[in-house]
Order: C-alpha cells, then sequence, then structure tokens
C-alpha cells in the first residue's frame, strides 16, 4: 500500500513538473500586444492563421503581404472584386467566416483561426467576440486618409510587429509618406491664382450616391494644396464612413471650375443632371469639359491605392505642366503594385469609364 502511494506521488509530482514546463514553454512561445482600443492582447509568437472581420480587416492584412496566413473570409467578399481581391484571387476558395462587418462566431471557429483581426469595434465588441470563440481578438483601425495617417500608420507597425512583418510595415509607411511628399513638392510653390477650384462628387458612404454626396478633407486635393470647395463645410459628424452631403444650390454657387465623379456614383450623378438640370446648364466644370471620373475607393471602407492613384491623376487633370512627365498606368501599377503585390491598372479600369474626362451634358 505505501509502495502505491509513493508511485502515485511521483507520478503526480512528474505530472505537475510536466504541465509547469508546458505551461513555461506556452508563456515562452507568446507576446503580448496593446491593440488600437488599448486591450492587452495575448497572442502566439507565431502567427499562421488569422481572419479580419470587419471592413477594411482583410484589406489590411493583405497589405501586410499575409495572404497565405488567411483562412476565411466575410461573405460581402465573395461578391465584390476590389482591388485586394483582383491581387488575391485565391481567397475566393477560402471559406466563409460570416455576413459582412463582424461574421459569424461559429464561421469563424471553424476555420481554427488562431488570432481574429478587427475594425470599427467598441472594447465590449472585441471582448464579446473573444468570449464567444476563445480566440485572441485584435482590434485595429483603418482611419481617414487625410487627416488621420499618423493613426492608420500606428495600426500598420502594430500589425508588422505581430505578423514579424516590421519590414513591409516601415516600407508601406515610407511609400505613401514619398508619394504625398511628391505631390505636395510638385504644387506647393504655385500662386493661389493659379491653383483651380475642384470639387469630388458621387462619393460613396454605405453605397452610391449621387453629385450632391462630397468630402470636405478629400485627401487627393489636399495631397495636391488644390481648393477643395466643399472644405468650407464645417460637417462635425463628417467621417470617411458617414458621408457629406450638401444642397444641389450650394454647388451652384460654388461654381467649381473642375468637377470629378467618383466612379461609383456616376450613374446617380448622371441621374442627377439629367436633361433640363439647373446644374447641368449653370456648372462651369460641366460646360466647359472639365468633369473627370475617377476610380471609387471608398468601399468596404478606404481603399487607400486607389486615394494616391486618384491623387495623381487629378493632378495631372489640374496641373498638367506640372505632371506632364506622369504616365498615369504607370503609375496606378507602381502604387498597386507596392500595396497589394500586383499591377491592377488594366483590371480596375477594363469594364467603366475611370481616369478620363466624362460628357455629363448627354
Amino acid at each position: 500500500m505505501k509502495k502505491t502511494i509513493l508511485i502515485l506521488c511521483v507520478l503526480m509530482q512528474v505530472l505537475f513538473l510536466a504541465c509547469k514546463h508546458q505551461q513555461n514553454q506556452n508563456a515562452a512561445n507568446t507576446r503580448t500586444f496593446t491593440d488600437m482600443l488599448g486591450r492587452q492582447v495575448q497572442l502566439p509568437d507565431t502567427l499562421n492563421r488569422i481572419v479580419g472581420v470587419r471592413a477594411s480587416a482583410l484589406r489590411m492584412l493583405l497589405y501586410m503581404d499575409a495572404a497565405d496566413k488567411i483562412v476565411g473570409i466575410e461573405d460581402i467578399e465573395h461578391r465584390n472584386e476590389r482591388p485586394y481581391i483582383l491581387a488575391h484571387p485565391e481567397l475566393l476558395k477560402l471559406p466563409t467566416i460570416g455576413p459582412m462587418m463582424g461574421g459569424d462566431a461559429e464561421l469563424i471557429l471553424k476555420v481554427r483561426p488562431e488570432a481574429i483581426f478587427i475594425t470599427y469595434a467598441t472594447i465590449e465588441d472585441a471582448d464579446r467576440l473573444q468570449k464567444q470563440t476563445g480566440i485572441p481578438v485584435v482590434a485595429i483601425d483603418a482611419t481617414e486618409f487625410g487627416i488621420a495617417r499618423d493613426t492608420l500608420f500606428s495600426t500598420f507597425r502594430m500589425l508588422g510587429k505581430i505578423l514579424h512583418k516590421e519590414a513591409r510595415a516601415d516600407s508601406l509607411v515610407h511609400f505613401i509618406n514619398h508619394n504625398i511628399e511628391e505631390l505636395d513638392q510638385r504644387t506647393n510653390d504655385l500662386p493661389e491664382t493659379e491653383k483651380p477650384t475642384a470639387y469630388i462628387g458621387g462619393v460613396p458612404y454605405s453605397g452610391a450616391h449621387g453629385i450632391t454626396s462630397t468630402q470636405p478633407y478629400y485627401p487627393p486635393f489636399m495631397f495636391l494644396n488644390a481648393k477643395n470647395v466643399a472644405a468650407e463645410v464645417k460637417d462635425e459628424s463628417y467621417s470617411h464612413v458617414r458621408g457629406t452631403y450638401i444642397d444641389k444650390e450650394q454647388l451652384l454657387l460654388w461654381n467649381p471650375g473642375y468637377i470629378f465623379i467618383d466612379n461609383s456614383g456616376l450613374l446617380l450623378t448622371k441621374n442627377d443632371l439629367a436633361s433640363g438640370s439647373s446644374l447641368q446648364e449653370s456648372l462651369n466644370a460641366i460646360q466647359n469639359g472639365q468633369t473627370h471620373v475617377v476610380m471609387p475607393y471608398n468601399n468596404y471602407a478606404t481603399n487607400y491605392e486607389l486615394v494616391l492613384a486618384n491623387a495623381w491623376y487629378i493632378g495631372k487633370v489640374l496641373y498638367p505642366e506640372q505632371f506632364a512627365d506622369i504616365n498615369i498606368k504607370e503609375k496606378t501599377n507602381e502604387i498597386t503594385q507596392q500595396f497589394l503585390g500586383a499591377k491592377l491598372y488594366d483590371s480596375l479600369t477594363s469594364q467603366t469609364p475611370i481616369f478620363e474626362p466624362i460628357n455629363l451634358l448627354k
């Protein structure tokens, strides 16, 4: 009996030491991060299986060159060919992890991710999903490009550390800053009298909108030191997901020299400018043929690469002399190659008019 008890005691001690060793080993193989909501999240040192939920989460992971780690996508990603899907069509073969803006906890569990990355979430949202799945949830930010770039860069750098992609994050931040600096250098010395007035219409916010949907902080205009007539709108509630809308009468009063239309709102804009419309008859930009179509960059949050591509095209339109050396196809391909690893100009422009004048008198 004593011998049996002794053997059991020895076995229990061995088991205890083994468990302790395993706990220490597990602790050594994890790292703790402070996410963009200030939450402490413990993650495996190396992540091989991840998912992103809510607008822009998948995009942000793909910017970090992590396509090989994605194990499931929201169903909305199967229904829209955004630039990151065009660059990584293999993602369409992955299982669905639920509906847009959050996925489904049970479907997420089925693909067995080691971490979940979430955008546009509160602390309660992130904690709830983590409790439902038992999987670490990391909150990241996909912010407005014109006025909250530092926060965006903080997200890039955090993802770089988590995914061991620090060099990739630094390279992307450098590339963005270099583009913005060059756009500024080409235009910042121009006299105010040489800067034409401009307006962006048809900006999408949770769906397509017509000519009165605009953006007072439109990043391409900001990068180009251009005169955005809508910048005078004091919209305290503005965000890149809620939008700003003006009256048609206000657009008539501004009467900008150039009008750019986001391609996603082109059809609705044409409806706004139906024959006999006061806008069609009175806006100088329309009468003078200074209306142009740009990329639909705001699609399930911001496609930042398209913002930069739009800026280079708008620069060529507003300041042809300063941008005479720029080939917009080559520049767009350079940008999408850097962000997503693929030259996408032909794919993005093959089906609809983009980066060209559009006759709005018809």
